[in-house]
This record gives C-alpha cells, sequence and structure tokens, in this order.
C-alpha cells in the first residue's frame, strides 16, 4: 500500500532494534499512552471496546449529521479538490490563518461511513482531544489535508475521497475497497514547533550573520516552547541554549539587529530560567539571571525575578529570596502569587532561625566549669562532661562542614565564656569564621571559608 494511504499513524521507536535482538535476547520498549492518538487505535478499527469507555459523551454529539448519500451531500458542500468537499457548520478565528505545516494541532473528530449514523472512530468516545504534528505524516493523509484547511474553534464537516484514507483495497470486512468517509471536525487550537536542528542547515560561513541566524534561532525557541508544554524540559532546555550561543556569535549590521537580537536572548534566558527550576538546576537558573540583568541593564522583568527567587529558595538562600520576591512585588504589588511567596519566605527564615537556636542550645546544655582543684570524683565527671561537650560540638561542626548550607545562626547566651572558647577554638581548627552581629548583640554567625585559588 503507498504511504500516502496508509491508515495509521505511526509512532518511531527512539532507539531501533535489531532482529536478531528480538530473536535471541528480546527487547523492551514503553508505549507512551498519553500518546495513543499517534497510535492505529485514533483512526483505526477497535471501535467495539470505545463505546463502553463513552459514557458520559452526549450520544447527539456523535450521531452522523448525515445518514443519505454522500452525493446529495456533496451539492451543499464546497469543493476543495478532487478528493475532498468541505461545509463550515462554526466559523473559526478570523484574526487567525490556517493550520500551518509545523504545527501542534489539537482537534476533537468522528469519522462516518456513508448511510451509518453512528462513527466507526471518534476521540469524544475516548473523552479526550487528539494532538498530532502537522507535516510529519502521523495521521492519514485525510485528516491531515481537513484539518490544514481549517482555523481554530472552527467546526466543519468533510467528505473525503477513499485515496486519502484506506485506499482501494480497504480493510475488510470493516472497510469496504474505495470507500469515502464523512469527516465531522472541530480545531481546538494549534501551536507552531519550529524545528530542533534548524541551526544544523546554516552553513558554516553562514553562522555569524545574523539576517540568516536570527529566523533559526526563532524556530529554535518555538521548538523549546512545544517541548516546555510537553514536559520534555532537556529538550527545550538543549533548544534554548543552542538558540542562545548562535545569536551571541553574531555580528551585527546596525542598531535595529541588535535590538532584535537583544529582544530574543531576553526571551530565551528567561525561558531558560523556567527550564532549570523545572530540572531542579537552581545554580544554572541564577546564571541565566546574570545573563538578563546584563541584557536588561539590571531592570528585569518581574517574571525574572520571580523566577530567581524560586532559584535561590531552592538553593536555601532564604533571605536572598526574599529581598528578591520583594523586587518582583514592587513591579507587581497586587500579584497575590508574589505575595504567597514571600510570606512563605518570612516562615521559612524564621523556622530556620528557630531550628538553628533550639539546634545550639542542646549543644550547649552544659555546666560552667568549677575552679581548678583536686580531682575529685566530681570533677572528673565535670570534665568528661566537658568532653562530651567538645566532641558534640565537633560533631556538629562536621556536619555543617559537610552541608550545603553556607552559614548557621546561633545565640551567644547560650553558653558561658568557657564553652564559648572551647567553640572559638574548634572554628579555628576547622578553618572557618565566627563573626558577630551589627544588628542583634547576642547573634553569631558561624560561615565557611571561601578558598581562593592560587
Amino acid at each position: 500500500m503507498e504511504e500516502s494511504y496508509h491508515p495509521f499513524g505511526t509512532q518511531m521507536l527512539k532507539e531501533p532494534f535489531t532482529y536478531s535482538e528480538l530473536v535471541d535476547k528480546g527487547v523492551e520498549f514503553e508505549v507512551d499512552m498519553g500518546q495513543r492518538s499517534n497510535g492505529s487505535h485514533e483512526l483505526g478499527l477497535e471501535s467495539d471496546s470505545d463505546y463502553e469507555d463513552a459514557e458520559d459523551v452526549d450520544n447527539e454529539a456523535l450521531r452522523s449529521p448525515w445518514t443519505q448519500s454522500f452525493d446529495e451531500l456533496r451539492v451543499l458542500m464546497n469543493r476543495i479538490d478532487d478528493y475532498m468537499y468541505k461545509r463550515i457548520t462554526r466559523e473559526g478565528h478570523v484574526e487567525r490563518e490556517v493550520v500551518p505545516e509545523k504545527a501542534r494541532v489539537s482537534v476533537r473528530y468522528s469519522f462516518y461511513w456513508e448511510g451509518s449514523g453512528a462513527p466507526f472512530d471518534s476521540s469524544m468516545l475516548r473523552g479526550t482531544k487528539f494532538e498530532f504534528e502537522t507535516g510529519q505524516k502521523m495521521v492519514i493523509v485525510g485528516l491531515e489535508s481537513a484539518v490544514r484547511t481549517m482555523r481554530p474553534y472552527e467546526q466543519a464537516e468533510f467528505i473525503i475521497s477513499y485515496k486519502l484514507l484506506f485506499g482501494e483495497l480497504g480493510c475488510p470486512p470493516r472497510i469496504k475497497p474505495k470507500a469515502d468517509g464523512l469527516l465531522k471536525v472541530e480545531v481546538i487550537d494549534y501551536s507552531l514547533i519550529g524545528d530542533a536542528e534548524a541551526i544544523d542547515g546554516i552553513a558554516k560561513e553562514d553562522r555569524d550573520k545574523f539576517c540568516v541566524v536570527y529566523p533559526k534561532a526563532q524556530d529554535m525557541h518555538l521548538h523549546g516552547k512545544d517541548c516546555v508544554k510537553r514536559g520534555r524540559y532537556r529538550d527545550a532546555a538543549t533548544s534554548f541554549e543552542r538558540a542562545v550561543n548562535s545569536l551571541n556569535y553574531c555580528r551585527m549590521g546596525n542598531d535595529e539587529e541588535e535590538r532584535r537580537q537583544t529582544e530574543l536572548l531576553i526571551t530565551l534566558n528567561q525561558n531558560l530560567m523556567i527550564v532549570y527550576n523545572k530540572l531542579n538546576k537552581p545554580q544554572r537558573s541564577c546564571i541565566m539571571m546574570k545573563a538578563l540583568r546584563r541584557l536588561t541593564l539590571n531592570n528585569p522583568s518581574c517574571k525574572a525575578l520571580f523566577l530567581e527567587g524560586r532559584a535561590l529558595a531552592a538553593l536555601g538562600e532564604y533571605d536572598r529570596a526574599r529581598d528578591v520576591f520583594l523586587q518582583a512585588q514592587a513591579k507587581q504589588p497586587e500579584n497575590k502569587e508574589i505575595s504567597d511567596e514571600i510570606i512563605s519566605m518570612n516562615k521559612r527564615i524564621s523556622k530556620y532561625k528557630e531550628a538553628s537556636r533550639e539546634l545550639w542550645s542542646r549543644a550547649f546544655a552544659a555546666k560552667k566549669p568549677e575552679s581548678s582543684g583536686p580531682k575529685t570524683a566530681a570533677q572528673q565527671e565535670k570534665e568528661a562532661k566537658e568532653q562530651r561537650f567538645k566532641d558534640e560540638i565537633e560533631e556538629l561542626i562536621n556536619e555543617f562542614e559537610s552541608s550545603d548550607e553556607k552559614s548557621m545562626n546561633f545565640s551567644r547566651k547560650m553558653f558561658s565564656d568557657a564553652q564559648f572558647e572551647t567553640i572559638c577554638n574548634l572554628v579555628k581548627d576547622h578553618n572557618m569564621k565566627l563573626t558577630l552581629s551589627p544588628i542583634h548583640e547576642d547573634v553569631l554567625t558561624l560561615s565557611k571559608l571561601e578558598v581562593k585559588s592560587a
């Protein structure tokens, strides 16, 4: 059967396997149930079980809009070409273009045979919308060709020739040879999907030319946005990063090109912040923010500040995160999401300080040392307690040293002068720093010294 008449869409394996692998030891692969629409079931032959899952579907909505001969219906339709007739039942958004090539389109559809009142295939039977990419041969030609004539929100009916459906042979007994079909379809919306390999198509001698690189970077940006919508954050990061690198390599010929480059770089870096936060890479998100501050002359958008606050919070930098959220709030005072983050940061900071005080309070819960004298049994016991105290503090310092935390606060009032001296000695031995807060006289901060490279 020719490819254009193939009844089913296809879902390619990410990694191919050989026949010998299949026979010798077998292979394992995963079926993406979220992408069932790419398989034979969506435009295939398994409709019997669909009706069992269609309890919430209005039966009237599933009935064929025409049960008489297709010849009579064609008279009421507009001829698109030799293989397709169309009748619009609801106009789409006039300000939007028809579905283009290289787009991800969402539809609801039902297919009927001539004279049949019930669909042989319908996305509504599964209670979900159906998504596919145009230009990728993911569905039968008739469905894509029909959808490519429609705008978002449009509903239409089509008589489609067997040549764009199941061909001359059909698939007996369910599909007769040369069977034309009636398609009832609604385009919910579509989005451009770009090209993941757009940059690769640029010749080496043109990779520093803005007029050549800029549209390709836009294509990579679209692909990255599509990946984000589908939860493929690593692929999105790759697309955004490649677009940024290609733009940074360009030579601008005038101020207008520089302005367009800056605008797209701001968008790309901001999108990278979103992706890195999703991938739990807050450090990378903060690096992107540095680039944004440079590009915006230290005036990043509210959204960028919000994303930076999220990244800093993930790093445990609660005070800095709160300061950044406050900057974002100054730009959008009525934004409830920002206000909620500030409240959350205040709670985290209070909880962290309380936990630190409690930790050090337990650690320093030892009595004051007594004056020297003969080592009685009581003194020996006190010396043992002092040693245990020292061991506990050293253990705490060791834990802090191996943690990701950069500083730890505690109160000076929690321990005696002798105990404080013990702490100072241990801090010095571990090459750390102990500082007194200039605001709160009893608050001490234990911090790690940065190691300077030679």
